[in-house]
């Protein structure tokens, strides 16, 4: 049979594993690459390359960068793919070049969906206290992920699991659910399912304002929404009109009688701080302009920015 014409659009590390699972496939021809444009990155400011771009480039793909998808709609076209198929790609995709597949234009979302439609569904997962989540492969249509989906497959949410951790395993279940359902697709063996429009919820990017911790919240919820945010952009809270970032935490069966946010301990495990129920322990902090360390040193090694009495806003 004829190969499986491709384009992919994507930009972050798990649209490119996806990409590579898809140049794993015998059955497929990756006609384009479209990604996000190049950006300055890190303190020392340099132009630093997508996932997505790199993996394109490593296996000699066609690459497209541009500022906005519609610019290359003649490239598109000539391209007369069968599938256009977009993971984490980061662009508003006009319905003029959605239409132009044979078959479809699919994405790869990271929700079951009608629940987190948008563009951070693995952190509200988390920071919400889900127990499952997983991934939808979808129709695109002209509103934000409110397509038909052709399939959906669940996958745990572990209490340790972090932003980080459970990226790597819904990674994992893209990459299996692409190589598993592509060809079903091409070959119209998988009906559309609709979305139940009452049941549709939103997670917008995340702001930096809302990764500040709120200290009268339950423990439970603060634990929650930091390792939403781990191992990035992490959490953070201000001490004395400092900074400083928070990775992890651990709760503890205390319930002490100081103001939500008080350092109410320097133990051997970290700094222990009031919440609106249990205390929780700080394991990893992050200080002004320093390095994450272990919040354990805060008592071994006699460091004295936090103290207690202090107070976390």
């Amino acid at each position: 049979m004829n190969k499986i014409k491709v384009i992919f659009c994507g930009t972050p590390n798990i649209a490119a594993n996806i990409l590579l699972s898809l140049l794993e496939m015998t059955s497929v021809s990756i006609e384009l690459v479209i990604s996000q444009p190049d950006r300055i990155v890190g303190r020392k400011k340099q132009l630093t390359q997508t996932p997505v771009k790199k993996v394109a480039l490593e296996n000699n793909l066609k690459i497209e960068q541009p500022l906005k998808i519609a610019e290359i709609y003649e490239i598109i076209q000539k391209s007369n793919p069968d599938f256009i198929v977009t993971c984490a790609y980061g662009q508003f995709i006009p319905s003029k070049i959605l239409q132009i597949p044979k078959i479809d234009a699919i994405n790869i979302h990271g929700s079951l969906l009608p629940k987190y439609r948008g563009g951070a569904p693995i952190q509200y997962a988390i920071k919400n206290g889900d127990k499952k989540t997983g991934i939808s492969i979808m129709k695109m249509v002209k509103e934000m992920d409110a397509g038909d989906y052709y399939v959906q497959e669940e996958i745990d949410i572990d209490v340790n699991d972090d932003a980080g951790s459970l990226f790597e395993k819904m990674t994992l279940l893209g990459q299996k659910m692409i190589k598993k359902y592509l060809l079903q697709i091409y070959n119209n063996q998988l009906q559309l399912i609709k979305q139940n429009p009452k049941k549709v919820t939103y997670c917008k990017n995340i702001s930096s304002e809302e990764e500040r911790i709120i200290w009268n919240n339950k423990g439970e919820v603060i634990r929650n929404h930091i390792r939403s945010l781990s191992p990035s952009p992490i959490a953070h809270t201000f001490i004395n009109n400092e900074r400083y970032k928070i990775k992890s935490i651990e709760l503890t069966k205390v319930k002490s009688k100081y103001k939500e946010g008080s350092v109410v301990g320097i133990k051997n495990e970290g700094i222990q701080v009031a919440t609106a129920d249990v205390d929780i322990i700080i394991t990893n902090i992050q200080r002004p302009g320093k390095k994450m360390i272990n919040a354990s040193l805060y008592k071994h090694n006699n460091l004295n920015d936090i103290k207690v009495g202090d107070f976390f806003e």
